[in-house]
């Protein structure tokens, strides 16, 4: 890399620093890579889609401060992905545009006004006329937080979405329980097809929706209607296909309607809140079938992901959510994206309210869904955790044997807090964090002076933010 970008680079760095400082800061920015090219602007590397899709969303901040830092130089800054296997780069090709609108809210019309009036009428395509209305627009790959519970799934369905009719992914199976993204992802999918391939016959229906629909084709003697809607089609996507349980005559329809689509590479994909082999009140060559494709679960996410997510919905919504009130939401709501959803619309509500938005604000609009910590016992396990998510680390690298400085001194503090919070003699902070007592002596010595010699440092800085979160 040329001295000059390396100069850029820590220059933008240093702005980010200030503007964003903590854990934003540390989670997204500090471990960019940038390539050593010899063109003009700068290519960053993101180490994995979660930090990919976080990096894509600031590519416009970042150029505005290219453009600040010299207006000569021309604002090119790309974004790459490294597989975090092969270590081979690509382009997702998600990167925003050098002026790029920003994003549009669900309250904002799709066209402007000028575009309704000027387009010609036309005909609705086929995908338009079945079920395309019941689409939320907002919900694209795009917008999509890639983690590593959802990964699996995520490439399942956007390669069902621009490859068509491969046996490979048909049928694709998608389970996870409730608020994980299995419905997102469905209508990721129809989106996608409904914008890039507007001639693809796609339906996209509730499980619900077929049983009543059955019940009308019956009670009407429309059978043949029913059967030609569902059978044409080239995609079948279908949401928590467990509600055909108890539904005997639906569940036979459908099992005709499937062996239809599936001989002539129709793709079909169905969301379910459990496993196909658990579903035992649904008859046995229904479940084969559906488990003679793909089968992709999304789990919960992870601390990574929820943050992500949360500082994605405050990007759309035009909050500012500090480091401390996105840290104590995204360590609290663990449980489902539905969850943290309603968390930030709750603080959100709050903090309109309060006329501001600060921890103690969010710790009380958050009391009945966050139980108290006031008697939570603090452990070892849990200021590891805390430390390695500060310094977005794994909790495993605090005790593995690496030494570099971006570890080691994570764990130093790791070390220090567990004698100052706990109490715990030297011999137990070692067998904790696999070291020697004496290296456990050496470190605490060692964050004490630098702490009591520097009380303004970033490291006095980091050591109080971190006790704070970890008390808190």
């Amino acid at each position: 890399m040329t001295d000059d970008r390396q100069v850029l680079w820590e220059q933008i760095k240093e702005i980010l620093r200030r503007e964003t400082s903590g854990i934003t800061f540390n989670a997204w920015f500090r471990d960019l890579e940038v390539l050593p090219e010899t063109g003009p602007g700068i290519t960053l590397v993101s180490p994995n889609l979660t930090s990919y899709s976080f990096i894509n969303e600031y590519l416009p901040r970042i150029r505005q401060i290219v453009s600040t830092l010299d207006p000569h130089t021309p604002a090119l800054v790309n974004l790459l992905l490294r597989d975090e296997k092969t270590g081979e780069l690509s382009d997702p090709g998600m990167t925003a545009a050098v002026a790029s609108p920003p994003p549009r809210r669900r309250s904002e019309p799709v066209h402007s006004v000028a575009a309704s009036v000027a387009a010609p009428a036309r005909t609705p395509t086929w995908t338009e006329s079945y079920d395309a209305s019941r689409l939320d627009p907002l919900m694209t790959f795009e917008n999509f937080i890639v983690g590593s519970g959802n990964r699996f799934a995520h490439a399942a369905c956007e390669a069902v979405a621009k490859q068509g009719g491969d046996r490979n992914y048909n049928p694709l199976f998608i389970y996870g329980g409730s608020g994980l993204g299995k419905t997102h992802l469905m209508m990721a999918i129809g989106n996608y097809v409904q914008t890039h391939q507007p001639r693809r016959r796609m339906i996209y229906v509730q499980c619900e929706q077929i049983v009543n629909e059955f019940v009308a084709a019956s009670r009407n003697n429309r059978y043949e209607e029913f059967r030609n809607k569902y059978r044409s089609c080239d995609l079948l996507l279908i949401d928590d296909i467990q509600l055909l349980t108890g539904k005997d005559r639906t569940k036979e329809e459908f099992f005709n309607t499937f062996n239809a689509l599936f001989v002539n590479d129709r793709n079909i994909v169905m969301t379910c809140d459990k496993p196909p082999q658990s579903l035992t009140t649904i008859e046995e060559r229904l479940v084969t079938r559906f488990s003679s494709g793909l089968i992709a679960d999304i789990q919960a996410p992870d601390y990574e992901t929820r943050l992500a997510i949360l500082l994605k919905l405050a990007d759309q919504s035009g909050l500012f959510l500090p480091d401390d009130v996105a840290d104590y939401i995204a360590a609290n709501i663990r449980s489902s994206i539905r969850e943290l959803d309603g968390a930030f619309k709750t603080v959100s509500a709050y903090s309109l309210l309060a006329g501001e938005l600060s921890l103690p604000i969010v710790r009380d609009a958050l009391k009945d869904l966050i139980s108290p910590t006031a008697n939570r016992k603090v452990t070892t396990q849990i200021i590891m955790d805390v430390v390695a998510r500060y310094f977005n680390l794994r909790t495993e690298d605090l005790v593995s044997k690496r030494r570099n400085k971006d570890i080691a001194e994570p764990r130093s503090i790791a070390m220090y807090l567990c004698r100052e919070v706990l109490s715990h003699p030297y011999e137990q902070i070692g067998r904790d964090f696999n070291r020697h007592y004496s290296t456990v002596i050496y470190s605490c010595d060692k964050i004490g002076e630098e702490l009591r010699e520097n009380p303004d440092s970033q490291l006095a800085a980091d050591v109080i933010d971190i006790r704070r979160r970890i008390e808190n």
